[in-house]
């Protein structure tokens, strides 16, 4: 039996209750509409609405990443041996890239995969059109687990950090 978008929510139990300690006291107001985002997530995914659930689920990664960076750059300076200075212009790419290079070892298991920016892009009806025909069921099944994943190894990721 395949599990329904409903299902594969209640199993994540980071969407539902999410702990948002990696986003850095400054921005508050980017917690706030990642809560929000987070909650109409869970509500499109229990209405089962799967290509909802991808726009939600691809705008809701680009927030937790920016997020997470915005708030690690002496981390990330420290292992470039060079200042890195956060570009809050960047794309879904450029911080998934980012993410990937410096936290790979730091967080074992925890590099994203390249699906998650292709997946976010199948809103445009020219990229939808490419995939086959059910690629938002998937796209959404795919995307609400390895963003729940995303928000336990970030949470980890600073529940570890010494300080």
């Amino acid at each position: 039996m395949t599990d329904t978008l409903k299902s594969i929510c209640e199993q994540c139990p980071r969407l539902n209750a999410p702990q948002l300690d990696f986003i850095p006291q400054e921005a508050a107001r980017q917690e706030v509409i990642i809560r929000r985002d987070l909650r109409e997530l869970v509500v499109v995914a229990s209405e089962e609405l799967p290509r909802s659930v991808v726009l939600l689920a691809g705008s809701l990664f680009e927030s937790v990443l920016f997020s997470f960076l915005s708030g690690q750059t002496a981390f990330i300076s420290s292992i470039r041996r060079a200042e890195f200075v956060f570009d809050p212009s960047m794309t879904l790419q450029n911080f998934k890239e980012i993410f990937n290079r410096y936290f790979r070892r730091a967080i074992p298991g925890s590099e994203l995969p390249d699906l998650i920016v292709e997946y976010r892009n199948t809103i445009h009806i020219n990229r939808e059109m490419a995939w086959p025909e059910d690629v938002c069921t998937r796209a959404s099944a795919d995307l609400l687990r390895i963003l729940d994943k995303l928000l336990a190894d970030l949470t980890n990721f600073v529940s570890a950090a010494p300080g």
